[in-house]
């Protein structure tokens, strides 16, 4: 088996409703990505996807096309996809960071091979401990009556977690939306506050200290991912378990964090990782460290999805509450059909061979803003 051709479609879509994140990072109104289609010889297309979204991340779709079309394309073209590790590595050695294209064409090589050998993906990667994964609704930044209409409607469709986007509004604004959770919904729902490192260390800290009589049951990223002396002492000051999500990119970043035991969970990401391989790595090594892993997502298309549930389907340190697989919910289309694996609330594993999901063709042409093709000579 070769890859004898590759294809990059970069795509933009628009969101149902716009995304109001935090200061950093403004309202969005649509999500793009770089899709990457790997076929073979003998008739096998294998596919992964980039979700770069700056100033979240370093990379953009226009620096993912040129790094895989000009570096790594030329490198997989005429090779053997079932040799995924050998391949990683050679990845790896071509080029530094551009950790969004390599995981990418990660996901298509993993694609592939649970194609060739006819298992899902989560067979490659340890095995399945659970078939289904509950998930957090998320909510944009807005006022406490704002929160509590849409949180109501997320329970109503069963949701049990839901994640509160801040760093946009004054700490007092972000403590009464707290305030206002508890009141309508404590014991029955579970809250994430994510600031996306909107926060000084100072206002992390009063933020922590105002809500002591209403903690969230995960605090995210509140300030900024090279404050990790920051980040540990608002840790060390909250009565809520704290995550990286910005602070945790490369495996150097998961070695960092570790050492210095400066948050309890990772918030996992497999566009962001790097793919499959490397992102199995970190949850492994927090595993170690007792740490856990929660399965976030870069406002992602269906393929990047159905990579992150294969792999938050094995992972035994996946903490108990909602994942982030509602990410195609919230776009106006997709071009996969993972949404037909979300239901009441629920993700269910897929179990057809690869990453389990189908990819119309037509309809990524039709999102695509531009498309090219390599082939092997």
């Amino acid at each position: 088996m070769e890859i004898r051709a590759l294809e990059l479609h970069h795509v933009r879509i628009p969101f149902a409703v716009p995304y109001k994140l935090s200061k950093r990072y403004g309202t969005l109104t649509h999500a793009e990505a770089v899709v990457v289609k790997l076929e073979t010889d003998d008739g096998l297309a294998g596919y992964g996807e980039a979700d770069p979204m700056m100033p979240f991340t370093e990379e953009t779709p226009a620096s993912v096309c040129v790094v895989i079309r000009d570096v790594f394309g030329p490198l997989l073209l005429g090779r053997d996809p079932s040799d995924a590790a050998s391949l990683e590595r050679e990845l790896d050695a071509r080029a530094h960071g551009n950790l969004m294209a390599r995981g990418a064409l990660n996901m298509a090589l993993y694609d592939l091979k649970g194609k060739a050998l006819g298992v899902p993906v989560h067979d490659l990667l340890g095995g399945a401990v659970r078939r289904k994964i509950p998930l957090m609704g998320a909510l944009g930044s807005g006022s406490p009556g704002e929160d509590a209409e849409r949180i109501e409607s997320f329970f109503a469709a069963g949701y049990r977690t839901v994640m509160l986007k801040m760093g946009t509004q004054p700490i007092d604004v972000e403590v009464k939306r707290m305030e206002a959770f508890y009141r309508q919904f404590e014991g029955r729902m579970q809250v994430i506050a994510d600031a996306n490192q909107g926060w000084s260390l100072q206002e992390g800290l009063r933020f922590v200290e105002r809500t002591r009589g209403c903690p969230p049951d995960l605090l995210e990223q509140p300030v900024d991912r090279d404050d990790l002396a920051g980040l540990k002492r608002i840790r060390e000051s909250s009565l809520s378990p704290v995550s990286a999500d910005e602070s945790l990119v490369s495996e150097a970043d998961c070695r960092k964090l570790l050492a210095r035991r400066v948050v309890d969970t990772f918030s996992i990401k497999v566009s962001k990782n790097g793919g499959l391989g490397k992102s199995l790595r970190l949850a492994q090594a927090a595993r170690v460290f007792g740490v856990g892993c929660l399965m976030n997502s870069m406002l992602e298309f269906g393929i990047t999805q159905a990579a992150s549930l294969q792999l938050g389907c094995t992972l035994a340190n996946l903490v108990e509450m909602g994942h982030a697989y509602m990410s195609v919910l919230r776009m106006a289309d997709d071009f996969t059909d993972f949404a037909d694996h979300v239901k009441n609330a629920v993700a269910q594993v897929p179990t057809r061979p690869g990453l389990g999901v189908e990819v119309d063709d037509a309809k990524l042409r039709h999102y695509a803003l531009e498309s090219l093709r390599l082939e092997s000579k």
